[in-house]
């Protein structure tokens, strides 16, 4: 990050151009709202029996191959009031090219593909675990091509990651205009109660114009059933190892896995203090 610029620092990580859009879009919607800047990086994966000095030799090449992605993503980008910078990453690893770049550029949150965090595929099984239970800063995964924003639905219980997903909202809402919608699942009986929780989450987190639905029954059904009528679910971590489950192939819950509308995982690290959170600033 540049010495002129103290806003936070939003890396996306690309990987496909059919999701590039919606990514950029994310994060530049991000990067606005919180006075930071966007980068843009291009993983390239290069094969196991390809030394990474002899990718570098055709660097020309490769650069040709990000060109288009990453000009993309600029172009994207541009929609937004926020400086936007690129960069190509060669990597063994995929999705420890992501953490890398993450920790190597300061960024303090990650936006990426679902399909994106799973191009390492197995290949960092014996480490996996061990990456995404020691997350380097906030994590967003979006599962999905296409990105509207008129109606995001945000479930809350609370924690960590829940927090994180009212940050999104209402940058969301306030740059994009989205409405927000936020659900509270609670068990039969305990309606009452899931209102008053709800609404104190509302206030607290700024999101006190959101529509509030308290629903009792299943999480996991409740939340597919209902995602169905927005435009995009916005569904925090309950528990550390999200991106663990998302690089295997496996969603949060099954049920959000089958859901046609885009969701955006988002993961917090737990153990990072209020100062150090994404948009605390610094």
């Amino acid at each position: 990050m540049s010495e002129s610029d103290d806003g936070p620092t939003v890396m996306v990580a690309l990987s496909n151009p059919r999701t590039e859009s919606a990514l950029v879009t994310l994060a530049g919607a991000l990067a606005q709202h919180e006075g930071g800047r966007v980068l843009a990086i291009h993983v390239v994966t290069v094969p196991d029996q390809t030394a990474l000095e002899t990718a570098a030799e055709n660097r020309a090449t490769l650069d040709a191959s990000s060109e288009e992605l990453l000009s993309a993503a600029v172009a994207d980008a541009a929609a937004f009031d926020a400086p936007v910078e690129t960069k190509t990453v060669l990597s063994h690893r995929g999705i420890e090219a992501v953490f890398d770049a993450a920790r190597t550029n300061g960024a303090d949150a990650v936006v990426m593909g679902y399909g994106g965090a799973r191009f390492a595929g197995g290949r960092v099984e014996g480490s996996l675990d061990e990456l995404t239970h020691d997350l380097p800063c906030d994590f967003l995964v979006f599962d999905g091509r296409r990105l509207e924003l008129s109606d995001v639905l945000v479930p809350t219980a609370g924690g960590p990651s829940s927090d994180l997903s009212a940050e999104v909202a209402r940058a969301l809402r306030d740059v994009a205009g989205a409405t927000v919608s936020l659900l509270h699942v609670v068990e039969p009986g305990a309606e009452e109660a899931g209102r008053e929780f709800l609404a104190a989450w509302a206030d607290g987190h700024g999101l006190g114009d959101a529509d509030l639905r308290v629903e009792a029954g299943d999480v996991e059904e409740t939340i597919g059933r209902l995602g169905e009528e927005y435009d995009l679910a916005i569904v925090g971590a309950t528990e550390r190892g999200l991106l663990s489950r998302v690089v295997r192939g496996s969603l949060a819950y099954e049920a959000i896995e089958t859901l046609d509308t885009p969701v955006l995982l988002a993961e917090r690290p737990s153990s990072r203090s209020l100062r150090d959170r994404l948009f605390g600033g610094r």
